[in-house]
Formats: C-alpha cells, sequence, structure tokens
C-alpha cells in the first residue's frame, strides 16, 4: 500500500519569519534605495546635505521670485540709474524721484545736493537747515560739492556761511561780492576741506592773510583762485598758497594792492601748470 505524500509547506510570500527558505531581499538590496529604508545602514550625513540642499533651493526660488515681482525699472544697477537721474534739469523732478524708493532716494540724492539750490534767501535757509538737522536721512554735507552764493551776495554773512561749516567736500565755492563774509566763517568752512579745486572771493574786502593761509595748509589740489579786490592780502599767504598749491592753473590778484614782487616771483617759480594770471593794479 503506498504511502500518502506529506503536504509541502509553504511560505507566504509576505512573510517575514525567520523559518522561511526563501531568500528574501533585505532592505540593502541594489534595488532599494537606502534613502527609504530606516535601517542601521542609512547614512544621517546623507540626510542633512538633502535638508541642505533642499533649503538653498527654496532661498534660490525666493530670490527669483522676488527678482520677478520687482519692476524692470527697479532691477536697473545704481550705474544706470544716476545717469538717468542725471538727465534731469528740473529740481522738483528729483524730489520726486527721491519719493519713489529707498534706492531711488541713494541714487538721486547725491545728484540733488551736488549744487544746492540758492538761487533765493529761501533756498539757502532750507539748505541751512536741512544740513543742522541731527536727524538727517543722508550725509548732506558730504554730498555738497558746490556752493555759489553770488546770486543774493548782499544779504550773505558769516552767520549764513557758518551754517554751511561741516561741508568739507566742496569743490568749487564761489562767494562773488559777497562783501559782508569775514575770517570769521570762512576760516572754519575752508579748514580741513581737502576738495577744494576753485576758490573766488572777488570783492571780500574784509578777508585777510589768515584765509588765505588756511587755504595753503589745506586746499592742496587747489587749480583756480580770485582774490580780486582782496586789498588785505599781503605777500607771506601768497607765498605760501604758490608753494603748497602745486596745482594751480589760474590767478587773479586784480586790485590786492598789498602784492609785490616778491609773491609774483614765488608763483612763478612754483607753479609749474599756470595758465592764465592776472595782475591787474598791482602797483608794487
Amino acid at each position: 500500500m503506498a504511502r500518502p505524500r506529506r503536504p509541502v509547506r509553504r511560505s507566504s510570500i509576505s512573510s517575514n519569519s525567520s523559518s522561511s527558505t526563501s531568500p528574501e531581499r533585505t532592505p540593502d538590496d541594489d534595488g532599494d534605495s537606502f534613502m527609504l529604508q530606516a535601517n542601521d545602514s542609512q547614512s544621517s550625513l546623507g540626510i542633512e546635505v538633502s535638508a541642505e540642499s533642499i533649503s538653498e533651493d527654496d532661498s534660490h526660488r525666493r530670490e527669483y521670485e522676488e527678482r520677478c515681482r520687482v519692476s524692470p525699472v527697479h532691477r536697473l544697477p545704481a550705474e544706470l540709474l544716476i545717469s538717468v537721474f542725471s538727465r534731469l534739469s528740473s529740481t522738483k523732478d528729483l524730489l520726486t524721484c527721491m519719493l519713489v524708493s529707498q534706492d531711488w532716494a541713494r541714487n538721486s540724492v547725491g545728484l540733488l545736493w551736488h549744487r544746492p539750490a540758492m538761487g533765493k534767501w529761501e533756498g539757502i535757509h532750507n539748505v541751512v537747515q536741512s544740513l543742522r538737522k541731527s536727524d538727517k536721512a543722508f550725509a548732506y554735507p558730504d554730498l555738497v560739492k558746490r556752493l555759489n552764493m553770488s546770486t543774493l551776495a548782499s544779504q550773505v554773512s558769516d552767520g549764513t556761511l557758518i551754517g554751511m561749516t561741516d561741508c568739507k567736500r566742496v569743490e568749487r565755492l564761489t562767494l562773488t561780492n559777497c562783501t559782508k563774509l569775514t575770517d570769521i566763517s570762512l576760516v572754519p568752512l575752508i579748514e580741513g576741506n581737502r576738495s577744494l579745486l576753485a576758490l573766488d572771493v572777488t570783492g571780500l574786502d574784509q578777508v585777510t592773510d589768515k584765509t588765505m593761509v588756511v587755504v595753503a595748509d589745506n586746499c592742496l589740489r587747489l587749480q583756480g583762485l580770485n582774490v580780486t579786490n582782496c586789498k588785505k592780502l599781503t605777500d607771506p599767504s601768497i607765498m605760501a598758497i604758490a608753494k603748497n598749491c602745486r596745482h594751480l592753473k589760474r590767478l587773479k590778484f586784480n586790485g590786492c594792492i598789498q602784492l609785490t614782487d616778491s609773491a609774483i616771483l614765488t608763483i612763478a617759480d612754483h607753479a609749474r601748470h599756470l595758465l592764465e594770471v592776472d595782475l591787474y593794479g598791482l602797483q608794487n
């Protein structure tokens, strides 16, 4: 009599029992991603790099979205904005540009203060008030490159000019016929200014050698000097300017009746770049 065959035990495919004889795939088989398995062979470094990568991607995406959100004109570099603003001839237009955004303000304020409008007394008053403020939005004194008060010469006094003594980067200072001005305001304004290229104090008959000595000591880049009818100036101060200011090109000494040959010869010896000198009215 034939013995019945024993039934074959079959392992369940889904069984995880260790008694199964099937060669089950381990979590680290080639076909599995180690990033998806929670086991000891998973690299913690891999997780950190992935997180940083995702963070960087998010950062780049946000930056890109921000650039896309901003209008094209706001994406222009500072150099181009300044070039555009420099073509505006109206002070009112520049003021309007300053109110558009912080970027526009930063790139237009320099043009607005380069040569402050001083054609009216109200303009001078506003400039002085802005310079004196303690909570200024910008360093206005450092932005002023040209000062011209000759339009209101009869009204300008030492008190007016003293309000501008913080402007130490002025390149051109024009005070023609501001006859009320004296050394009291000129000395503190010029002292410490290393940028002055041209100084016109025509008709300031109260100016003395004290101011000119300060010019000689501080304004080494000076190229133009007009002291017409400054009758109190003498040789020593002009000689000091000739020796220290080696870039002099144009000099006007009309009516400086106290100057002599000594000052003029010193200028001839040291002013190697001289193009023009006016000595009309010099009697000595």
